[in-house]
C-alpha cells in the first residue's frame, strides 16, 4: 500500500501522540469564577497577586497544555496548573520594603516539614524528596493544585512511539 506524504503525516503524527492545534479561549477572569480566593485583594485594596503575574501564568498555561490532549478535562487543567504556579509564587512573596535576608528566604525552596520541637525550638525539614523528584514531576507534589494536576495528566498521557 503506498501512502501520500500528507497522509504519512497524519500517520505518524498521530503514533507520536503529539497534539497540535489551537487552544479555546482562557482569561484570567475564567480562573478568577473557578479559584477566588485567588483574586484577594491586601489592606489598602490593592490585588495580593499583581496582574502581570496572573496573566503570565495564564500564557504559560496556554504553552503547556493542550486542549486536543485534554479535551473535558482541559478547563479543569488549565486552573489547576495555573492555581499551583501561583500557590509557588505566593509562598515566595516579599515586598521591596523587605530585609534582603527576608527575601532570600522567601526565595528559597521550601521542604517538607519532617518533626518540630517547643523546648529551644527545633524544626526539621527533608528537602530530598522534592530534591530528587526534578527527574519525574517536580514541584507539582508540592502542591495540593499540582498534585491534583498530575492526577489528571497520568490519566491522559502515554508515552510517545516511534515509527519506524
Amino acid at each position: 500500500m503506498m501512502y501520500n506524504a500528507i497522509d504519512l503525516y497524519g500517520i505518524i503524527a498521530e503514533a507520536s501522540n503529539i497534539r497540535g492545534g489551537k487552544n479555546p479561549e482562557y482569561t484570567k477572569e475564567d480562573f478568577f469564577k473557578i479559584y477566588p480566593q485567588f483574586a484577594k485583594q491586601n489592606e489598602a485594596g490593592e490585588d495580593l497577586i499583581p496582574d502581570v503575574v496572573i496573566t503570565a501564568y495564564v500564557k504559560l498555561a496556554h504553552a503547556c497544555i493542550s486542549y486536543n490532549r485534554y479535551n473535558d478535562m482541559w478547563n479543569t487543567c488549565m486552573s489547576l496548573f495555573i492555581a499551583h504556579f501561583l500557590t509557588l509564587y505566593l509562598q515566595t512573596l516579599s515586598s521591596a520594603e523587605d530585609s534582603v535576608k527576608k527575601i532570600i528566604n522567601a526565595g528559597l525552596a521550601k521542604g517538607v516539614q519532617t518533626s518540630k520541637s517547643a523546648g529551644d525550638l527545633s524544626v526539621s525539614y527533608d528537602f530530598s524528596i522534592i530534591a530528587n523528584d526534578f527527574e519525574g514531576w517536580g514541584t507539582y507534589k508540592q502542591t495540593a493544585f499540582g498534585q491534583q494536576f498530575l492526577t489528571l495528566a497520568k490519566v491522559v498521557a502515554k508515552g510517545g512511539m516511534v515509527v519506524w
